[in-house]
């Protein structure tokens, strides 16, 4: 229940699906005599529903402990989180950070996202773990970043971007991030495996350099390895 507080729980719906379609199964199986098709049904269904809820409580928390450590923080560090959530990446971000640096988040809250999506929330955390000299939230539109060009050294998103439609305002908030973010300054996203192929191609049309794109494994499937999580890395290009 701790980790529901914390993390939320991202596309809900999704993950009511798979349980109550192995319900629904294991119904099926015991009105229709204990037909064996019936309880492999609802095994399926519910595995892929455990795979979904390890994934969103847990593996996502699993994929940015492998990438962070790899990412440089300074004292000038400018960091900012795209559709930061419940401040899953912000935190992580805002705890290695050296004195100097700072990390803004991003959100426009809608639930449906992600279950317990609050600015309050995420402001109360940070005042209980004393990091308001490092770390803020606000509420903006990726699409339209109320931030001043080439006003961060990095930028970070976190299964965000996805939920942004149709495609033309994903690609905007590409354009977004590429204005606020300094020549030479660093992306990490990590998002679903399709949006993330449509990432990569939009940032190498901007300009962007050294795009390395991987799978996550399993820490990232939602429902099983036909709806992967990728991770996406890249630098902007110094010239424009």
């Amino acid at each position: 229940m701790k980790k529901i507080r914390e993390n939320g729980i991202d596309g809900v719906s999704g993950l009511m699906m798979f349980y109550g379609l192995g319900v629904v199964s294991l119904i099926m199986w015991a009105v229709t005599g204990f037909q064996l098709g019936w309880l492999i049904a609802a095994l399926v269904y519910l595995v892929m529903g455990s795979l979904f809820l390890h994934t969103t409580l847990t593996g996502k928390g699993r994929i940015w402990n492998r990438l962070l450590p790899d990412i440089p923080l300074t004292k000038t560090t400018r960091a900012l989180d795209i559709g930061c959530g419940h401040g899953l990446v912000l935190f992580r971000i805002a705890q290695r950070l050296p004195l100097g640096g700072h990390v803004t988040g991003i959100d426009i809250w809608q639930q449906r996202d992600q279950t317990g999506n609050a600015q309050t929330v995420v402001e109360q955390r940070i005042q209980s773990r004393q990091l308001g000299h490092c770390a803020a939230v606000q509420t903006a539109d990726m699409r339209d970043l109320p931030f001043a060009d080439e006003h961060f050294n990095l930028v970070v998103s976190s299964l965000a971007i996805h939920n942004v439609k149709p495609k033309a305002g994903r690609l905007q908030s590409l354009r977004e991030l590429n204005r606020v973010l300094q020549p030479g300054g660093q992306v990490v996203i990590v998002d679903l495996g399709f949006s993330c192929q449509e990432y990569r191609t939009a940032l190498r049309e901007l300009g962007f350099t050294d795009i390395r794109l991987a799978g996550a494994g399993w820490n990232g499937w939602w429902g099983g390895p036909w709806m992967p999580t990728l991770t996406l890395r890249a630098t902007k290009g110094s010239v424009r």
